[in-house]
């Protein structure tokens, strides 16, 4: 117990050092704590590289990676997967402490599913839910063919309702021709084992993949999508308590001034307006500059010309994009969007941006970067601004590899307990061996330890 009171006096008064140069912590809160800073006293040069590679460091807004690869007890080994193959066309949620991994595709990695003994394709897609557990650094592989899964496994749409996972639409191989309209709720944290589609009726949305969803009110939106030949930007929404979809807006841009249709994009919601963000066809991509809204009270679309970065280079404004993920996080000046990668089907980009719903201000985030050009990846937040971003493909040395890699980047300065909290992970990844008193005897605080002891 003393070692681990040990540990968090050493761990706050590196944040105190820390914090403060993003924020104005008094100085003689880190005198009142009396810490000595005994990792920097090493006299060796090698020493002191060891413990600098020991020390924890608060980075926001900096992309970095999680190698969960290394991390005891983990190996690809046997023929149990410890963590998930390269993939593109997934999707993830997280929540405060668990990352979830559905779907994806690899073509350069065949599944073996029982009766499956065509070559088509079909098992180049991973049918399999996968959770990530960010306080014990470990992979859970929770449903797979086994299960009752859909077969619609890339660019489906996926958001994080409560406890409940939702995905809704996508595509099957061949692409485009196998489609869906259906919905999947899962539920991991109560019913591990259950993937259900929903009994609905009413006006379905017709089969598409690379749609978008938005959850609001009881009612659930799904806009835009392809069937592979034909791109939409309509607006279908289910009532959850009845079950009943209906549509709500046919977009019709030849007849009237109504967006395009696309797939690929990525929404954002303010509580009212759901803003479409980039997306495109089979050879186009569609610009951030003006940003198609669609204002669920009214039933109308308008579009929301965004102002430029004038720090950053000319245009001020990513340029236009599709397959690029995109999470928000509610702050102090309103509802922030930061938008990742992507491609527009000649330049593959590595770039990351922040768009203000409230003054439509975009920012080039100079400090964030993606380690390389990525697309076809997908990322998630926490409710304190960890953004994740997990697979997708890179564009390495003129060539296209999917990748397994996961990264965390945080994208506004969190509470000083949240970072406390996220420098206790760091020196003791066994915390979760302690028991639930264990860690609320020591002042850990009750919201903290609940997420070690679900």
């Amino acid at each position: 117990m003393k070692i681990l009171l040990l540990f968090i006096y050493r761990v706050l008064g590196r944040l105190f050092d820390t914090i403060q140069r993003y924020s104005h912590v008094p100085r003689f809160i880190r005198e009142v704590l009396n810490v000595e800073d005994t990792l920097d006293q090493t006299r060796t040069r090698e020493g002191k590289m060891a413990k600098r590679r020991f020390v924890y460091e608060f980075r926001p807004f900096e992309v970095v990676g999680i190698d969960y690869r290394n991390a005891p007890g983990t190996s690809e080994v046997g023929p149990a997967r410890k963590y998930p193959n390269a993939r593109s066309g997934h999707r993830i949620v997280c929540n405060d402490s668990q990352i979830y991994v559905f779907g994806g595709f690899n073509p350069n990695i065949s599944q073996q599913r029982p009766g499956n003994n065509e070559d088509n394709g079909s098992s180049c897609l991973f049918q399999e839910l996968w959770k990530y557990d960010t306080i014990r650094n470990s992979w859970t592989l929770l449903l797979d063919e086994n299960n009752d899964l859909p077969l619609e496994l890339a660019s489906n749409a996926m958001l994080l309702c409560g406890d409940t996972i939702m995905i809704f639409g996508g595509s099957g191989f061949p692409f485009g021709v196998n489609c869906s309209n259906k919905l999947y709720v899962c539920q991991p944290r109560s019913r591990p084992k259950e993937m259900l589609e929903v009994e609905v009726k009413g006006d379905l949305p017709p089969p598409q993949y690379g749609q978008g969803i938005v959850y609001c009110d009881n009612y659930l939106y799904t806009i835009g999508g392809t069937n592979g030949f034909d791109y939409t930007l309509d607006v279908h929404r289910l009532h959850l308590p009845s079950r009943t979809w209906e549509c709500a807006y046919e977009c019709r841009p030849n007849i009237r001034e109504d967006p395009e249709g696309r797939y690929r994009h990525e929404l954002a919601f303010d509580d009212s307006r759901i803003f479409v963000l980039g997306g495109g066809t089979s050879d186009a991509a569609f610009v951030l500059s003006t940003v198609p809204v669609y204002d669920t009270r009214t039933n109308q679309w308008e579009y929301a010309i965004t102002k430029p970065d004038p720090r950053a280079r000319v245009p001020g404004i990513p340029a236009p994009r599709k397959c690029h993920s995109c999470v928000q996080i509610r702050t102090d000046t309103g509802v922030e969007v930061i938008v990742a990668g992507g491609y527009d089907g000649v330049t593959y980009f590595r770039d990351i941006w922040k768009l203000n719903l409230s003054t439509l201000q975009w920012k080039f985030m100079k400090k964030s970067r993606l380690p390389f050009p990525l697309f076809f990846h997908d990322a998630s937040i926490t409710s304190e601004g960890c953004m994740y971003i997990f697979g997708g493909i890179k564009f390495y040395n003129n060539v296209n590899v999917r990748t397994h890699l996961l990264y965390k980047m945080w994208t506004k300065i969190p509470s000083l307990s949240s970072i406390a909290w996220d420098a206790l992970l760091h020196y003791i990844p066994d915390i979760h061996s302690r028991t639930k008193e264990q860690l609320l005897e020591i002042g850990i605080p009750r919201h903290f330890v609940n997420r070690v002891h679900e």
